[in-house]
């Protein structure tokens, strides 16, 4: 079979189209042959060679052609060579000059519609160089005008006009728009047309070329404003009268406007007309011909503002000045005329669509304005009205991506002025609007505002925007979690404010105006916070509390000390609550420290305000008071860095003992005063540096008495006790003690410091404790006589006996002791060192006094905290070991312990059945007696003149007491015999004489006596401490002499004038009744029984 034959080469196949007479075929012929090369490069090149000699000369001519089927076959022809990008390079210029012409005059004066169409065709998709198309773009846009003018009444010659269009702007940018007041207005007349495919026509295209003709030339806005007076203005104001015409006529308006450009504002009575159009719309009753009027207001923007957002893309940091004050008054007047309608819908929409399209306008306004924004005329125009009213309907469900939007937009305002300083976070509430509302979205990815750092000017501006959003109102139907939102994000808010305004203060802003916005700042937390704690309930209310003392913590963190401290700045004390205080009934039974206290309006630091106003939220606080926010309050106090507002701490807490309610308020301010002194007794050393005088050590010294004198309070008892219902809170007792008691151990250990200054500020304090007790002894023992049975121990005495306890167990107290009278320390040359060891004593002298009111007034109580009180001293007394202190400690408690050995003989059947206090005061005798025996001080001259004290214990109904005294003075008396004979004092003598009156009753009770005496003996004899000097371990054989003993020997020898058979037949009973024992017994006990049978 032979093979097909070749086909014809491109050449022959144009040249035979060239020749073929048939010209409607030909070209048919030749159409087929293009889309045939479009998919093959080698057919397209072979065919861009025989194009430009035969094919276009031919399609030029034959496009004129009247037969319309031979024209349009042509013009189809001539297109597909014009887009095809391998035939149209093949084009030369001059030829592509001869086509445009031939294209124009085809359009301009053909009766035919489809070779206009055609025509216009070609030039919406032809691919010439650009420079060919500005060479011929007047006779071309004029043929383009022709054929949107529509000359044959039909849509798709319009439609072909309007994409030729499209192609020439793409084209020819500059040209295009040099001539936009002729091709324009063709265009946008179509927007108001009845024909809706014409209306979207009309708009693509203007879209499409928006870039080119905006802002308008001045032809193109003249252009428009003559339409609108003509035909254009009349036309839309009909359109109005039907509903289904109201959204296109909003969107011909939009584009009227940004076609008006200047002219709008230069042309005011022709903008006032056309102003009263949205006028009707923006009250319409459709939601959707709002939005429509919303989305056209933009327009106004561009207008007004044509070129301020591509100005302000700089990389600007200083807001630059306004050009005059009638710029700045022409800019402030535009922004209000675009503002006005978008604050009326926005206040009174409920519509989520509306309100989204309503802050989408107002975002594209402050883009738009550009660097302007920044100047505070514009912010208090266009920036402040909207946040405001958002703000102002607070956060719910519906509204909360609104109001998070606005808040970011806030945040980024305020954080710009420290941006460029330090790292900041993020906008707290951003993914909560991206992921709450779908209308919001696009807000997020519009291009952002750019904030320059703002001008000091500002701030009162930023905090008036504060004000809107903490406005107490909104928080009565708000939820808690709602609530958390608002007040972190304000928080965050008010933190770059103040972090602001202190850099404003680094450079060196007036003294003035730095006072003016601190003041402002104290008088906007007390509005905020203080007027409205306890006006609300529950979490409510604790979350009001948190956040007022979280707002006074920003300040005093984030403002200097030294700026809070100026001597200055001061601030008008306008806190009610101190004016109540003032005004209320004061009780004659107290007489408080001298402290001074606050006066209402007086002028004060604003550290000083700022801590009466975080005392004042808590006093008007009616809930539950949390630790967290106790703690929190403790370090507003702490962080002050002020004397003075340690001394406001002060004053203001003992203000409150004398309110009427403060029996109900007591463990609020004992918490209170917990947190703070904690954190105090770890800075008291820095404290006294700062200090200077004896003020600061009475102002400490006060603040550590708190406590005693809240519980006594005379408006009450010391606990909480309600006369008329008879009602009272003993779990609330316990807790208010304890936090006290922790106050105290924690002192207790900060004691341990061994630093001067701490020495003499603890002696001090704690003669100071003793004079408060001195002072108020009476009203201390009115607290125990009308304490009620149910409570075992009063408030003030589980308080102080504890503090004491934890004193007590202090080992630095002895260590002291120690030192002071051993060593000179360095810290004191000069000066007196402090005795902390007499001051201890002291203090237990009281509060053996003040204990023994409380036993006589409940002896059947428990009495916990006094039982502690005397195991805590007798393991005190067992570590005092030299003289001096042993000596000091029997002159200061040795009263005291005579009273307490006679309340114990006269109660002791109450205090067998009460069962520890009888035994810790047996204990503590056995411990003194022990300190006696070891320093041989029972017959010393000091000792023994504390006759009344011997004779009460020798005397006392409980044996170990009674027993052990008379076996220490005897074993005492043995030491003396031993080393000074004869030399025993008459005085003790004379006791151990009328106890012996007192047991001569049997032989039998000498047998009794005797055996205890010896069990008794070897308690004494057993080492208490490892703490003893070499004087014990001497003295640690004649300690174990028996008792019994050493008695009948005794008095052997004091008597030696006397018969000595009675004494002898004496010695003989007893040595017989015992001889087991004196066996066992030690080597002096062995002595006497050679020396009775020698005798």
């Amino acid at each position: 079979m032979p093979p097909p034959p070749a086909p014809p080469s491109v050449a022959r196949e144009v040249a035979e189209i060239a020749a073929e007479l048939d010209r409607a075929a030909a070209y048919a012929w030749l159409l087929h042959l293009q889309r045939g090369c479009a998919d093959d490069p080698s057919a397209a090149a072979d065919l861009a060679a025989e194009l430009p000699s035969p094919i276009l000369p031919l399609l030029l001519r034959d496009a004129a052609d009247p037969d319309e089927a031979v024209a349009g076959s042509a013009l189809k022809c001539l297109g597909f060579a014009l887009y095809h990008p391998v035939l149209v390079s093949t084009i030369s210029a001059q030829m592509a000059q001869a086509i445009l012409d031939t294209l124009v005059q085809l359009i301009m004066n053909t009766r035919m519609k489809s070779v206009c169409n055609l025509g216009v065709w070609c030039i919406s998709v032809q691919q010439l160089e650009p420079l060919i198309i500005e060479d011929r773009a007047d006779p071309v846009v004029t043929a383009i005008v022709h054929a949107l003018d529509n000359p044959f009444g039909s849509f798709s010659t319009t439609f072909e006009a309007a994409q030729a269009v499209m192609k020439l702007a793409c084209q020819s940018h500059k040209r295009m728009r040099d001539l936009s007041s002729l091709w324009v207005p063709p265009i946008y007349r179509r927007l108001l047309s009845a024909d809706k495919p014409e209306r979207d026509m009309a708009e693509r295209c203007l879209i499409k070329v928006s870039c080119v003709i905006l802002p308008p030339q001045p032809l193109l806005s003249k252009a428009v404003a003559l339409d609108l007076e003509r035909k254009l203005l009349s036309c839309m104001k009909n359109m109005l009268d039907d509903p289904l015409k109201k959204v296109q006529a909003m969107k011909s308006w939009g584009w009227i406007i940004s076609l008006l450009g200047p002219e709008a504002v230069n042309n005011r009575p022709l903008l006032n007309k056309l102003l009263k159009i949205p006028e009707q719309m923006f009250i319409d009753l459709e939601t959707q011909v709002q939005i429509a009027t919303m989305v056209s207001w933009r327009n106004l923007v561009d207008a007004f503002f044509p070129s301020q957002a591509t100005e302000s893309m700089g990389q600007e940091t200083v807001i630059a000045p306004l050009e005059s004050r009638e710029h700045a008054n022409a800019q402030v007047k535009r922004t209000r005329l675009i503002m006005v309608p978008l604050c009326r819908v926005l206040s009174r929409s409920r519509n989520i669509v509306l309100s989204s399209s309503c802050l989408n306008t107002w975002n594209y306004l402050l883009h738009r304005l550009g660097n302007l924004i920044n100047h505070l005329p514009i912010l208090e125009v266009a920036f402040g009205p909207i946040l405001k009213i958002i703000f102002s309907f607070g956060i719910n469900d519906q509204n909360k991506p609104l109001w998070s939007f606005c808040m970011n937009l806030f945040h980024d305002f305020s954080s710009s002025e420290s941006r460029h300083k330090e790292d900041l976070c993020t906008p707290v509430n951003r993914n909560l609007v991206a992921q709450s509302c779908m209308h919001l979205k696009a807000l997020l990815d519009v291009q952002h505002i750019k904030w320059l750092p703002w001008d000091f000017g500002c701030f009162h501006f930023q905090l008036d925007i504060l004000d809107t959003i903490l406005n107490p109102v909104l928080f009565q139907d708000m939820v808690p979690e709602k609530m958390l939102i608002v007040m972190d994000s304000a928080t965050q808010i008010f933190r770059f404010l103040l972090r602001a305004l202190q850099n404003e203060v680094k450079e060196n802003r007036s003294c003035e105006q730095v006072r003016l916005c601190i003041t402002d700042v104290c008088k906007f937390v007390k509005t905020k916070s203080l007027d409205h704690v306890g006006k609300h309930s529950g979490n409510k209310c604790a979350m009001l509390l948190e956040f007022g003392l979280q707002f006074v913590k920003v300040i005093v963190r984030e403002l200097d000390h030294s700026l809070l401290n100026s001597e200055k700045i001061e601030i008008c004390l306008d806190i009610n609550h101190i004016k109540e205080n003032e005004s209320a009934e004061r009780s004659p039974k107290v007489s408080f420290p001298r402290i001074r206290p606050l006066s209402y309006m007086e002028m004060v630091s604003p550290s000083v305000y700022m801590t009466s106003l975080s005392l004042s939220m808590i006093a008007q606080y009616t809930g539950e008071l949390l630790h967290g926010d106790a703690e929190k309050l403790a370090l507003i106090l702490s962080s002050s860095g002020s004397l003075k507002s340690f001394d406001a701490v002060v004053a203001f807490m003992y203000m409150q003992i004398m309110c009427p309610i403060f029996n109900r308020q007591r463990l609020k301010w004992l918490m209170v005063w917990n947190k703070f002194a904690k954190l105090l007794n770890d800075e008291i050393i820095s404290y006294l540096k700062a200090s200077s005088g004896s003020s600061s050590y009475d102002v400490l010294n006060q603040f550590f008495c708190y406590p005693l004198f809240s519980f006594l309070y005379p408006g009450g008892l010391s606990i909480l006790w309600n006369a008329e219902n008879g009602s009272c809170a003993p779990g609330t007792q316990e807790l208010e003690v304890e936090l006290a008691v922790e106050g105290y151990r924690s002192l207790c250990t900060s004691s341990c410091n061994s630093k001067a200054a701490s020495k003499v500020f603890f002696e001090g304090f704690y003669e100071y404790l003793v004079n408060i007790i001195d002072e108020h002894m009476a009203l201390f023992q009115d607290n125990l006589e009308h304490c009620p049975e149910k409570f075992e121990n009063t408030a003030i005495l589980s308080v102080l006996g504890e503090a004491i306890i934890g004193l007590l167990q202090n080992d630095q107290i002895l260590a002291y002791a120690n030192q002071e009278l051993n060593e000179t320390n360095e810290e004191f040359t000069g000066c007196r060192q402090p005795n902390l060891f007499l001051s201890c004593l002291n203090l237990v002298n009281r509060f053996m006094r003040f204990s023994r009111f409380g036993f006589k007034a409940n002896p059947a109580g428990q009495h916990m905290v006094t039982s502690r009180f005397f195991s805590s001293l007798s393991n005190f007394v067992g570590h005092v070991v030299l003289k001096k202190d042993i000596l000091l400690l029997f002159e200061i408690i040795g009263d005291q312990l005579t009273e307490w050995l006679s309340l114990s003989a006269k109660l002791y059947c109450e205090m067998q059945q009460q069962g520890k206090i009888i035994y810790q005061l047996e204990n503590l005798w056995l411990k003194i007696l022990e300190c006696l025996k070891i320093r041989q001080l029972i017959s010393d001259g000091p000792f023994t003149q504390k006759r009344q004290l011997l004779q009460l214990a020798l005397n006392h109904p409980h044996h170990a007491i009674s027993v052990a005294t008379a076996s220490a003075c005897r074993a005492e008396t043995n030491i003396k015999i031993n080393l000074h004979s004869g030399c025993l004092g008459p005085k003790l003598d004379g006791l151990l004489m009328d106890r012996r009156k007192d047991h001569n009753s049997s032989s039998g009770a000498d047998e009794a006596i005797a055996r205890e005496e010896i069990v008794i003996s070897s308690r004494l004899a057993s080492p208490t401490s490892k703490k003893r000097t070499k004087h014990t371990d001497g003295d640690a054989g004649s300690l174990k002499i028996s008792a019994g003993l050493g008695r009948k020997r005794l008095k052997i020898i004091k008597t030696p004038f006397q018969p000595v058979g009675d004494q002898l037949n004496e010695w003989i009973s007893i040595s017989i009744a015992l001889y087991c024992e004196m066996q066992d017994a030690t080597r002096l006990q062995g002595e006497t029984i050679g020396q009775l049978k020698f005798s």
